[in-house]
């Protein structure tokens, strides 16, 4: 087999300077054993310099040391070492490493919505000059804010997105890029060099980032699990085919090829091959991160199609599956897959048992049109105008993932977490259905203005959106005025609870009604009913 080479022989095709189109999602579908071979290339040689990356959702695990995981040796974490990567377009830096270069202004950072970004990679591929639409506007993304060049070397370099007005109304270009080289990954490659996804969790853009390199001329390396023989793979089942690869490389260290980073073995589950048989989930203790997923769990409606970010947003399914309800709504996440269970913390945005799973691209497009009637994600910061930040916090410029294109094009959107942040943990508990605060986060979540607006409230007036902010403590609505304050939890004091712990002063709403009294009780909730 031709293209069946080393992984050393590879990589050497990577020269300075040029532009490599990056596959996987998170902790999913990471080419790791490409990256690696480049990593200790660059160590060798100091060759190649300059790389400039555009990937979605970086690989990587989140984790800033090695432990639970490899930390920093994870994902695009493996090319961190100075020179070696010049600049970055992303949707969402998973890899942390590559987070902080870009705060610390040692790489050139472009964040896009991950819609976009990927809209974008399919525009290359098709010659167009970029994708048109309008996601992104209002926030950061647009060009009379920061126009997606979130550090100063990327603004020397730049704009990578443009205003424009057709017919009256506003719209954002994200212009198109040439490609000189992709690494992404398969399961399998036959012998004439067609490559097969069978065991990836998740349908990524890698058609679309391999297209557009081969139509810039490019090199296209594919990393697989194991090579099978001529006319193996169905034709149904070729997701690449294999004109359009340069060369694959067989991986020899399984970690480098695990369909999840933190899972050792296959799970044809993720993948849809099988269906598990699984009971219900095991409900959460009642706690202030319940009381949130059962306030969230109550705006329910039957028939809704649903998204649900990671982390506390998530608790709003396990609520809904304890209280018997979880049927009556469509579940979604960005990476693709509809229905069945969606996997939490590193396993996230896996689903086990899913109705079906769509290329990210394709998902992303049905979330711009309006197919969501109702989302549950977190924020970082909201301020007094309603904006939410996600992007850029904590030093680390991390970008928005596909919060941009869910938060401005849903019917009904909710931000739930915690009134308050820090690494000062709250002291918070549940006293004959009342809350108690003994002690609170070291900082402030509600401020005047938001770092970086990844969600405009004005935008979201101008296009009637409702929009609410859920909290253990507090319910607010957005109104053309701004943030109103319209629940409180039983036990709290306003004042000192709640208007003392913001740096603005809200709306306070005539009608201030106090939480259902069912959320702060250990019983089912009787939604069902």
């Amino acid at each position: 087999m031709s293209k069946l080479v080393t992984l050393e022989e590879a990589v050497s095709h990577v020269k300075d300077d040029m532009t490599m189109m990056l596959g996987g999602f998170s902790t999913y579908g990471s080419p790791e054993a490409l990256l690696e071979g480049l990593a200790v290339r660059y160590k060798d040689t100091g060759h190649p310099k300059n790389l400039f990356i555009v990937s979605g959702i970086t690989p990587g695990d989140k984790s800033e040391s090695h432990e639970p995981l490899k930390g920093y040796s994870i994902g695009l974490n493996r090319l961190r070492a100075d020179g070696l990567i010049g600049g970055v377009m992303i949707a969402l830096a998973d890899a942390r490493a590559i987070g902080y270069k870009i705060q610390e202004n040692k790489i050139a950072g472009y964040t896009l919505p991950m819609g976009a970004l990927l809209n974008m990679v399919r525009a290359s591929a098709g010659g167009a000059p970029g994708h048109l639409t309008k996601v992104g506007l209002r926030t950061y993304c647009d060009p009379r804010q920061e126009g997606c060049a979130v550090n100063e070397m990327a603004r020397k370099k730049g704009p990578v997105v443009k205003l424009l007005e057709i017919d009256g109304e506003e719209y954002l270009l994200y212009k198109s890029v040439k490609p000189d080289v992709a690494f992404i990954r398969g399961t399998y490659a036959d012998e004439d060099g067609n490559i097969s996804i069978a065991h990836e969790a998740l349908i990524g853009a890698e058609l679309d980032m391999v297209t557009a390199v081969r139509n810039n001329g490019g090199i296209v390396i594919v990393q697989v699990k194991e090579i099978v023989r001529r006319g193996t793979i169905p034709a149904r089942d070729v997701r690449i085919h294999g004109s359009f690869v340069d060369y694959i490389v067989k991986v020899q260290n399984p970690d480098h090829h695990r369909q999840c980073f933190i899972t050792d073995t296959h799970r044809p589950e993720l993948t849809g091959e099988i269906k598990t048989v699984t009971g219900s989930s095991v409900p959460m203790k009642l706690d202030p991160r319940k009381i949130i997923a059962r306030r969230g769990a109550m705006e329910l409606t039957p028939g809704a199609i649903m998204n649900l970010g990671v982390g506390i947003p998530a608790g709003v399914s396990n609520v809904a599956d304890e209280e018997g309800i979880a049927d009556i709504v469509t579940t979604s996440v960005e990476a693709g897959p509809v229905g069945g269970i969606i996997q939490t913390g590193l396993a996230f945005p896996g689903t086990a048992n899913p109705d079906t799973i769509y290329p990210q691209t394709d998902i992303l497009n049905m979330y711009d049109g309006g197919l969501l009637d109702i989302t549950f994600l977190g924020a970082a910061e909201i301020d007094e105008k309603g904006n939410v930040n996600v992007s850029k916090f904590a030093g680390r410029s991390g970008g928005p993932g596909g919060f941009i294109d869910i938060s401005q094009n849903t019917k009904k959107v909710f931000f739930v977490g915690a009134f308050t942040a820090g690494k000062v943990k709250p002291e918070i508990t549940i006293e004959d259905g009342a809350l108690r605060i003994k002690s609170d986060g070291n900082e402030i979540k509600y401020v005047k203005e938001v770092q970086q607006i990844t969600f405009s409230g004005e935008y979201a007036i101008s296009s009637g959106q409702e929009v609410s902010y859920i909290s253990e403590r507090a319910v607010f609505k957005l109104t053309p005025e701004g943030l109103m304050l319209t629940e409180i939890a039983p036990g709290i004091d306003l004042h000192k609870d709640i208007l003392e712990k913001m740096n603005f002063t809200p709306l306070v709403s005539p009608d201030l009604k106090v939480m259902d009294a069912r959320i702060f009780r250990d019983e089912l909730m009787g939604l069902k009913e």
